[in-house]
């Protein structure tokens, strides 16, 4: 019999509690396992399955964790806290793969984003006008392409970044350095109710965690994580924005940059990024041209029946049988206090082009497809001459279009609706 999710819960917070243990051990443990409860339940053998050191099984068992985990869970249930487990179903696939993933995520919010495909963008908190302009039309043109846009809730262009990404059909999420009861800054007050009714807030960090320093780079590797790319918007060469940027590519993330003007020293981190191979960006199509594949891949494979679900996590190399001697780990007044649910919401994001899509569409987007209505496979080039466009603007709404699976694309730059 599958764990009580309770138990999984507690077994997630105990693992992420243990002063020996930290995100790359949780994901052996998990991946091999399966389930938190399981792992825990198993303690003892993680050092023969060569999972962990002898030490950091001995603190383990020791359960310098306990009253952590039970003042936490308290905590989680008294303020009405939604949890998301690593075992969970709906858990991001992404974020799952990374090599430190969290245990778990507290969110508020429409959970349903985590399925969609993002970009998170990331930058100074003190910046220039040229970078809440640049980062207010390409966050906005992402959005509108159905991409989800994650940021940090920093104050500067991340707080442009969700309120732009808001305005449209990909809304955006906030990953906390907090806890999620904790608003910081408290000037993104609007911001975070704006986010509660359309987007999502999410955090790993405890109810009552501080916004201390050292939590930064911890909310940043799930900033990148959840996202196929990251694009970095006004940054000076010592800043987080860059130490995101080299958490992605440890991730194995797209990298983008925005350059700015070489005689301000808060661009200086853009053009390092640039210089040493990440993709100069001045419009969203730079942005989705390099993302094209994995879009598109994301589209094609989404299911196409409304209530399937998604797949569990591999649980090969479960032990069936419990140990003797296994730990009493949790006390019956915190196992038996904790209805926490989960309900798995399929990704459906890319999964059809119903009316209510075509809806979405700006006056521009309107007037192209309008003119492929009625015709079949039309070349680029007769597109720019038939709307009298710049090729560079019809190239762009024609890939936000092709993202959004209201247009294919055909050998050659050939172009039609979809459907036809």
């Amino acid at each position: 019999m599958a764990p009580d999710r309770h138990d999984e819960y507690l077994a997630s917070l105990a693992l992420r509690n243990s002063s020996g243990l930290g995100p790359r051990t949780w994901k052996r443990l998990l991946e091999h396992f399966g389930q938190a409860a399981v792992a825990v339940e198993h303690a003892g053998q993680w050092h023969d399955l060569g999972l962990a050191r002898k030490n950091q099984v001995r603190e383990f068992l020791a359960g310098s964790w306990r009253t952590a985990t039970e003042q936490e869970a308290k905590d989680a249930r008294n303020k009405g806290m939604e949890v998301l487990l690593w075992s969970d179903r709906d858990f991001p696939a992404l974020l799952r793969r990374i090599p430190n993933p969290p245990a778990l995520l507290y969110l508020a919010g429409d959970r349903g984003l985590l399925g969609s495909p993002a970009l998170a963008v990331v930058g100074s908190r003190k910046c220039s006008r040229y970078g809440i302009e640049a980062v207010r039309s390409i966050t906005r043109d992402v959005s509108r392409a159905g991409i989800c846009v994650i940021s940090g809730f920093a104050e500067g262009i991340d707080r442009q970044a969700h309120v732009s990404a808001l305005e449209e059909i990909g809304s955006s999420i906030a990953v906390l350095g907090t806890g999620l009861d904790l608003l910081y800054p408290a000037a993104n007050k609007d911001l975070w109710l704006r986010l509660l009714r359309q987007g999502l807030i999410v955090t790993e960090f405890a109810p009552g965690t501080r916004p201390d320093a050292v939590n930064f780079p911890h909310r940043n590797r799930i900033i990148s994580g959840l996202s196929l790319g990251v694009l970095v918007v006004e940054a000076a060469v010592r800043s987080g924005s860059l130490i995101t940027a080299s958490i992605a590519l440890e991730q194995g993330r797209e990298v983008f940059a925005l350059p700015g003007p070489v005689n301000m020293e808060s661009y200086n981190g853009c053009h390092h990024l640039i210089r040493q191979g990440a993709t100069l960006v001045r419009t969203v199509e730079d942005i989705l041209t390099e993302l094209r594949p994995q879009l598109i891949g994301i589209r094609d494979s989404a299911p196409r029946d409304t209530d399937s679900k998604p797949s569990t996590p591999d649980v090969q190399g479960i032990v069936s049988a419990k140990p003797k001697n296994s730990p009493n780990l949790f006390s019956k007044e915190v196992s038996n206090e904790l209805p926490m649910t989960s309900t798995s919401r399929p990704d459906t994001h890319f999964a059809s082009t119903d009316e209510s899509r075509w809806e979405t569409l700006n006056p521009e987007e309107r007037r192209l497809v309008k003119f492929l209505e009625h015709r079949d496979r039309v070349h680029i080039d007769d597109i720019c001459n038939g709307l009298d466009g710049e090729p560079s603007r019809v190239s762009t709404l024609l890939l936000l279009l092709e993202v959004r699976s209201l247009v294919m694309r055909y050998p050659g730059m050939y172009y039609s609706l979809s459907g036809r």
